[in-house]
């Protein structure tokens, strides 16, 4: 099979399985691309699995075990039944154990099938060796190894977004219906679990009508498409009340507008960082040899669209990949960001299959391959550093930390507040102590004109009394990247420090921990 000319399977060949599996392992090159492939997949494995219950749960992990559990507040289980298919399968998956390494190995699972995923996808679409170059960027990617060792439903929804895309080039290459019905299968259980994911769908068809207006399948293609969109509007009709009313998405009314170069670094973050919001600046590391990384992944990104365009089915992928992106750009031009990268994720196999075209195409005139030879050792540099950077330095905070110190310094009758949403029983979901925790809000002073006056006061759950004694303020580090919400950290600092005496301040995983008292 090459790439400019997929293999193709005659949908009533008669054939047995067992046969052509037989004659499949008989070429000397696909089974050096199997054992290639295995290795790949062994080290992403090991990757995952590494340090997978050293840190405790982080807010959003907290939310996916207690609306699984049921034990989640009536608005965050609302909040989250607009992506019912992860947390019913978490659900069940919480009948054989319920320990940070067990739930988060739920997504192990998936994380490490995508890497298998993104091969078959690739080698479909052009080739073995783009197939397992994709394999490789997705095995080593920062930011899938991070989000695969989260109990969040970011790698579930990766791979009903990777099946539902080999089950539609399949079925457009072979001819076999079935696949149309697996594509519609999949693609449903895709929006249900990531609903941002309906981009995909919409490239689906738009591209089957540009190019595939005239197979024999494109009739069931087009009410197949309209079958996943009625099923993903059962639901879905009600995510802008949602998301514009509940506590739970209003951070992201605080970040700023993404720029178009924000969309393009997604696509570099992609292959090599993981990181928490809106922070699209590439490698964290790697100092100078950061920008040129930068450079080469864009120009990969860049010379694959010449390839995409000769090839026929490179191009779907184009699609999936880059006009994800650039559609999170545009709407959150006019809404609240979306641009956030575990919310883009889905389309990072799409561009990993992207790059390794890009990359493939240096490599196959000679009197290029040092180029690509030199790109290759400055990605293994890069990668080496932003892969040290993500095991050694926390992307989130840390709950189980900040609670087993507030149990080991903390005396009777201290008050414990936490600035973070809904952190009351965020905090509560580690913390064993017999004091009192309260949720803080913290809210700006307006002057008579109605403008900031530079002050902020605060707002308590649970009916605190006046504070005396000792109290715990736990407050949650703001990006400089979130705008208002980096503006209220300083302040709230501000107050607190100036208002009250402060025995100790300590930093915990991305959090400030005082411990202040009345002056």
């Amino acid at each position: 099979m090459t790439a400019q000319d997929p293999q193709r399977v005659e949908p009533n060949s008669g054939v047995n399985f067992w046969a052509r599996f037989a004659n499949y392992l008989q070429d000397k090159r696909t089974v050096r691309a199997l054992c290639i492939l295995f290795v790949i997949v062994a080290v992403g494995l090991a990757l995952r699995l590494n340090e997978l219950d050293v840190h405790g749960f982080y807010v959003d992990e907290v939310y996916s075990a207690m609306v699984a559990a049921g034990t989640a507040d009536p608005e965050l289980a609302v909040f989250d039944s607009i992506r019912p298919v992860y947390f019913f399968l978490l659900k069940l998956w919480m009948n054989f154990g319920t320990s940070e390494w067990w739930l988060r190995f739920f997504s192990v699972i998936f994380g490490t099938a995508n890497i298998v995923l993104t091969y078959w996808l690739g080698s479909l679409c052009a080739g073995r060796r783009v197939g397992l170059v994709a394999a490789a960027l997705m095995t080593l990617s920062p930011m899938e190894v991070h989000y695969s060792q989260l109990a969040r439903m970011y790698t579930l929804g990766s791979f009903f977004a990777l099946l539902g895309s080999i089950s539609l080039i399949s079925a457009l290459q072979s001819g076999k219906m079935q696949l149309i019905f697996l594509w519609v299968a999949m693609r449903t259980l895709m929006v249900w679990t990531l609903p941002l994911t309906v981009v995909l769908l919409g490239v689906d068809i738009a591209f089957a009508v540009l190019k595939e207006r005239k197979h024999q399948l494109m009739k069931p293609l087009v009410i197949g498409f309209v079958a996943v969109m009625a099923l993903f509007l059962c639901f879905a009709w009600k995510m802008p009340q949602i998301t514009a009313q509940s506590e739970y998405d209003s951070w992201r009314y605080n970040l700023s507008i993404p720029q178009i170069s924000d969309a393009f670094m997604m696509f570099v973050n992609f292959t090599s960082t993981a990181v928490p919001l809106q922070e699209c600046e590439g490698p964290v590391e790697g100092g100078g040899m950061a920008i040129v990384y930068t450079f080469c992944i864009l120009s990969m990104l860049s010379i694959s669209v010449l390839p995409a365009i000769r090839q026929r089915w490179l191009i779907w992928c184009t699609g999936w990949g880059m006009f994800s992106v650039l559609f999170a750009y545009a709407l959150s031009q006019v809404s609240a960001s979306i641009m956030i990268t575990r919310y883009m994720m889905f389309a990072s196999p799409f561009t990993f299959i992207i790059i390794a075209a890009g990359w493939n195409e240096l490599w196959k005139p000679v009197k290029l391959r040092a180029l690509a030879v030199l790109t290759a050792l400055i990605y293994v540099v890069i990668i080496n550093l932003n892969l040290a950077h993500l095991f050694l330095n926390p992307v989130h905070e840390d709950w189980r930390e900040i609670a087993q110190f507030i149990q080991e310094h903390e005396q009777p009758g201290d008050s414990i507040l936490v600035w973070n949403y809904h952190s009351h029983y965020l905090l509560g979901f580690y913390y064993r102590g017999h004091n009192k925790v309260y949720d803080v809000i913290v809210k700006d002073k307006f002057d008579k004109d109605g403008k900031p006056s530079g002050e902020v006061y605060l707002e308590l759950r649970g009916g605190l009394p006046k504070i005396t004694g000792r109290c715990w303020v736990v407050m949650r580090q703001a990006p400089q990247g979130w705008v208002n919400g980096w503006e209220s950290y300083q302040l709230f600092k501000k107050e607190l420090e100036s208002k009250n005496r402060v025995l100790e301040l300590h930093e915990l995983k991305r959090t400030d921990l005082y411990l202040v008292t009345e002056k």
